[in-house]
């Protein structure tokens, strides 16, 4: 795994939905985010979707090459949108979310352009949210769902990158809170998958596995108190924001330090 295990690994998963918020399950871990920021992270990664397989369809078609910077980050934010699709009680999202992910992995980018273009976000009402999908084998699902995290103009989303600048010490990007509230949601989320999917380094003893899993403890709670103070938008305090970030980051980097599995 390259650089973008520097940023995140792993944290919450099972979630249940109660007066508007994601609250703990049967599981440890706790993800708690408001539904309305998912509605923006999923309406931003759809739009992401539909735009990077358009691209990839079109070069298929006139057998360009194809550079994993592109794929692997289609394939981790379509993962990311079945999530969304199962917070939100989406029934049709986190299906047609599933199979744009099916067809990437088969590298069928016009079955997969077909279907991205499907995509809505129609939240309803569950009461229960069950584990995150998982179509696919763990040590993939971790890759795809860390690509987001690169930037570049053919990479994914540019989350670390926007970390490192909204919290380095001189001329530090200006914090938009519309924009750190939907990186907060796509960050607990890849996290979410994450814990289910330790790295192999994580896998060889039980000290590992509790190491990663304290680290993804950690994280998503960052995250969500990240997430909550973003999405109070005009209202929200920048520089509370601003050390939340930077004390992820740390975190991350401890984490990166132990568990980054090298390519």
């Amino acid at each position: 795994m390259t650089h973008p295990l520097r940023i995140l690994l792993g944290c919450a998963a099972l979630v249940a939905i109660s007066v508007g918020l994601v609250t703990p399950s049967a599981t440890a871990e706790s993800l708690q985010l408001p539904n309305d920021s998912y509605k923006k992270a999923a309406a931003a990664d759809v739009k992401f979707l539909q735009t990077r397989l358009a691209d990839l369809a079109k070069k298929q078609k006139a057998g360009e090459r194809l550079l994993d910077g592109q794929i692997k980050p289609a394939l981790g934010v379509a993962l990311l949108v079945t999530a969304y699709g199962e917070a939100l009680g989406d029934a049709a999202l986190k299906d047609n979310a599933l199979k744009v992910a099916e067809a990437i992995d088969k590298k069928d980018f016009a079955n997969a352009e077909e279907w991205a273009k499907k995509l809505a976000v129609q939240p309803g009402t569950p009461a229960t949210v069950g584990k995150l999908p998982k179509p696919f084998k763990d040590d993939l699902i971790l890759m795809a769902v860390m690509s987001p995290f690169r930037g570049g103009t053919v990479g994914g989303l540019n989350i670390e990158r926007d970390i490192r600048d909204m919290t380095k010490m001189t001329n530090p990007t200006k914090i938009d809170p519309a924009t750190v509230e939907i990186l907060a949601v796509r960050t607990a989320v890849i996290n979410a998958y994450g814990f289910h999917s330790p790295n192999e380094k994580a896998r060889t003893s039980p000290a590992n596995l509790k190491k990663w899993e304290k680290y993804s403890r950690d994280s998503i709670e960052l995250s969500n108190q990240i997430a909550a103070e973003a999405g109070k938008g005009a209202k929200a305090d920048t520089a509370k924001i601003k050390t939340l970030l930077n004390t992820l980051n740390a975190r991350c980097t401890e984490c990166h330090n132990d568990f980054r599995d090298d390519e």
